[in-house]
């Protein structure tokens, strides 16, 4: 007589198997769960701490004695090199200019934008919106409430910036905690623009401003480019800008304009054809 011998799992055993088959679904056949990662700012936010800590221990540079110094000085320049007439309608075709007026080659007719360059990343204008920006377009008049001194004289040096929304400027000499240097720089200011550098204020006359183009974050590219943001300058409201370039065009360099000060610096003036 033949037997036949059936094989069987035990109940246990298949209630084992089906949990299994339960546990493998669970966490093998679905989708891989999303590990939440710190952001670049969160990572990066313990180096930019004692960036900070180091780079106040090494400043040297104390904005609030040096913005109090008295004035020691007034600002001395020898014959101009050429005086500029602009006439009322090329300052009319500032004023009228709008952002649709723009392209790529030029902002104001001045020169394409770009970001500001030799800068560090965490000083970005986010980072330190309590300094006072005062901005201006082509026709909305002089910066007013401003700190006027001679030209050179670091306490009354403003920087300024020029984009397609018209010039912004800061006073140097304020203190910053939120800068990597303790004090306002250009990329503070903004990120992009089409040329930066220094202003001064005449003390006696509202309506005179001295400007330089030192600036190793938007370095001017030639001297045109120098000259039709002179032109800007006077068309914001100014009867006389004493524009501190020679007579040569600028050369790309890691910083522009090493002769921008000393007794007699290089300089152009404009004055409005109206006067």
């Amino acid at each position: 007589m033949n037997v036949i011998l059936k094989c069987s799992l035990p109940r246990s055993a298949t209630g084992v198997s089906r949990r299994t088959d339960k546990y493998l679904a669970a966490h093998y056949l679905q989708p891989p769960r999303m590990k939440i990662k710190k952001s670049l700012e969160e990572l990066l936010l313990p180096f930019f701490t004692e960036y900070k800590r180091m780079k106040l221990e090494a400043m040297t540079v104390d904005p609030v004695q040096i913005a109090n110094t008295p004035k020691v000085h007034l600002s001395t320049f020898a014959h101009p090199w050429k005086v500029v007439t602009v006439s009322d309608d090329e300052i009319s075709k500032f004023i009228n200019m709008d952002e649709n007026d723009f392209d790529s080659n030029g902002v104001y007719s001045i020169g394409p934008a770009r970001s500001v360059s030799n800068t560090n990343p965490f000083d970005l204008p986010s980072a330190c919106p309590s300094i006072q920006i005062k901005s201006k377009k082509p026709g909305e008049g002089v910066f007013t409430n401003v700190t006027t001194g001679p030209y050179g004289q670091r306490e009354f040096k403003y920087l300024y910036l020029i984009d397609h929304s018209g010039m912004h400027i800061v006073r140097e000499m304020t203190p910053c905690p939120e800068s990597s240097r303790g004090i306002p720089m250009h990329s503070l200011i903004k990120s992009h623009g089409v040329v930066g550098g220094e202003i001064f204020f005449d003390d006696d006359n509202p309506k005179v401003a001295y400007i330089n183009f030192g600036s190793a974050r938007l370095t001017f590219r030639d001297a045109a480019e120098a000259d039709r943001t002179a032109r800007f300058v006077l068309s914001l409201g100014y009867e006389k800008i004493i524009a501190v370039y020679p007579d040569r065009d600028f050369s790309i360099k890691p910083y522009g304009m090493k002769d921008r000060y000393g007794e007699s610096p290089a300089h152009a003036v404009y004055v409005r054809g109206s006067l």
